[in-house]
């Protein structure tokens, strides 16, 4: 294995360990000692609960562009484009190609179909981000935190930057063939050996899947009953991700309000969308702490409540994702 790909992982350890020794070990360890484990379990529930109407909403968005195909291999693909984008760097991305691959050899649909699908469902996933973002600069003006409603309003200003230039991009077919012969460009300068000898298929594949995927993508936005149920489960997945934040400040024995649990989760959400390093590892946890002690919570609270928090949003789905990839393999095996 190349040290380069675990070292962020190593960093994002040290960073945990560095948050404990801040917050005082003992207090951490007494605090673990002392968690309820029926709010603890309530809590793991919240995280499959969501994973599953996730699930469910890229269910419906690939139905409405047509494609058939089997809601657990929906599932199986989610966790293992999760495991992808967790050890991937930037706007957590590098699982949606996966995603989009896996369903492709268990479907009937095309790579353009599937991409329309993946691309609107990280749109659509927007809407409620973009409504917990404005919630939470209200919440925290009200507060008096200026520093906080500043750093929430250029978080949002950034989000949205890079939502309008990926939406420019997209909406154009000439756009995205340009976007992506460049991309093959630079990557056929760096490593010439490995990339020329697949020009022609990969030239071939753009220009036949790209009309698919621009078609696909007006369809699945345009079309009234796949927006408005989609919509509807973004919606209920933030609310169980919100859940699973109070559960497990509930199993440790701390009562807190939702709107800090929600103001904290997309301040976190919304740096490991724009993060360069892989999941967020390390940078989220410290960035949830110190929210969380900005916000009135005491230090060795917030920090065992975020380390818990990413043991069940992060480290978990790293464990799954390659039990899946490891038992089921990417692509199907040829029947006998």
């Amino acid at each position: 294995m190349d040290w380069k790909k675990v070292l962020p992982f190593i960093a994002a350890v040290f960073v945990i360990i560095a948050l404990v020794w801040w917050a005082g070990t003992e207090d951490v360890i007494r605090i673990l000692k002392r968690a309820n484990l029926y709010y603890l379990f309530a809590a793991l529930l919240m995280y499959f609960a969501g994973i599953i109407t996730w699930a469910m909403r890229w269910q419906v968005i690939i139905e409405g562009l047509g494609v058939k195909v089997r809601f657990r291999d929906t599932l199986a693909a989610l966790f293992i484009g999760l495991l992808f984008n967790n050890i991937t760097p930037g706007a957590r991305g590098g699982g949606e190609a996966v995603r989009v691959y896996y369903l492709v050899k268990r479907s009937k649909g095309s790579y353009g179909q599937l991409f329309a699908s993946v691309t609107a469902d990280r749109i659509l996933d927007l809407i409620p981000i973009g409504a917990m973002l404005i919630f939470s600069a209200i919440y925290v003006y009200s507060l008096g935190f200026r520093e906080l409603f500043f750093l929430i309003l250029l978080l949002t200003l950034m989000l949205a930057g890079l939502t309008g230039l990926a939406t420019m991009v997209m909406v154009s077919e000439r756009r995205v063939k340009k976007v992506l012969y460049g991309i093959f460009s630079f990557l056929a300068r760096l490593v010439p050996t490995r990339v020329k000898k697949h020009e022609e298929k990969f030239y071939s594949l753009v220009d036949t899947n790209i009309p698919h995927f621009t078609t696909g993508l007006r369809i699945a936005v345009k079309n009234r009953k796949t927006f408005v149920l989609s919509v509807i489960y973004s919606f209920v997945t933030w609310a169980f991700v919100v859940l699973r934040n109070y559960f497990i400040f509930l199993s440790l024995g701390c009562k807190i309000g939702l709107p800090t649990v929600v103001t904290v989760q997309i301040i976190a959400t919304t740096v490991g969308i724009i993060s360069v390093i892989p999941g967020g590892a390390g940078i989220i946890e410290a960035i949830t702490s110190g929210t969380y002690v900005v916000l009135g919570v005491t230090k060795e609270m917030a920090v065992t409540s975020s380390i818990l928090d990413r043991i069940i949003s992060f480290w978990l789905p790293l464990l799954l994702g390659t039990v899946l990839v490891t038992h089921f393999g990417l692509k199907p095996k040829e029947k006998a």
